[in-house]
């Protein structure tokens, strides 16, 4: 249950909210990346928005407005990125919720499609269920590692860096 979920845009003041949540290990209070997020959504490159139930952040995501991911970025497809929800907090709906949030901002800009990539291997299988269900489709490309795609009939290594990507029509 969400109860009394807020979402609503990262600010500097956030920061020691961040800093003191247990979120599990996919948690990233590194204040470098804060930093940095800052800086983009000042010049407009990414939306940073935290879920918070009452006082206590339970998740976070940014909306990268031009991707990494070359196919993505050449379509002007906006992404979906480094959203995590606290482990205590997870499968209530903050992911939905969020995700929710980031496309009618995208819609909201005249995106016409949103994308985002998740992780292969078993740690991601709650995300990856989530995208299916909320109408994420695979791009059609394939599986990449950092961004490039993977070569048949070569080795990769299977971590945060291999992904599938998805996209969704809005």
């Amino acid at each position: 249950m969400m109860g009394d979920l807020t979402i609503r845009a990262f600010e500097a003041g956030d920061l020691d909210r961040i800093a003191a949540t247990d979120g599990g290990p996919a948690w990233n209070a590194d204040p470098g990346l804060w930093q940095d997020y800052l800086a983009d959504a000042a010049r407009d490159r990414r939306v940073v928005l935290l879920a918070f139930q009452g006082r206590h952040v339970v998740g976070y995501g940014t909306l990268l407005w031009r991707s990494g991911y070359p196919p993505f970025s050449e379509a002007g497809i906006p992404e979906i990125n480094n959203l995590v929800v606290a482990q205590a907090a997870r499968g209530s709906g903050i992911a939905t919720a969020m995700i929710g949030r980031f496309e009618r901002l995208a819609a909201s800009r005249g995106k016409p499609v949103i994308g985002l990539g998740v992780g292969l291997y078993a740690d991601y299988g709650a995300a990856q269920r989530l995208y299916v269900r909320l109408g994420y489709l695979p791009d059609g490309r394939g599986i990449s590692y950092g961004e490039k795609p993977v070569v048949p009939d070569q080795p990769v290594r299977v971590d945060d860096d291999l992904i599938l990507w998805l996209t969704k029509s809005l």
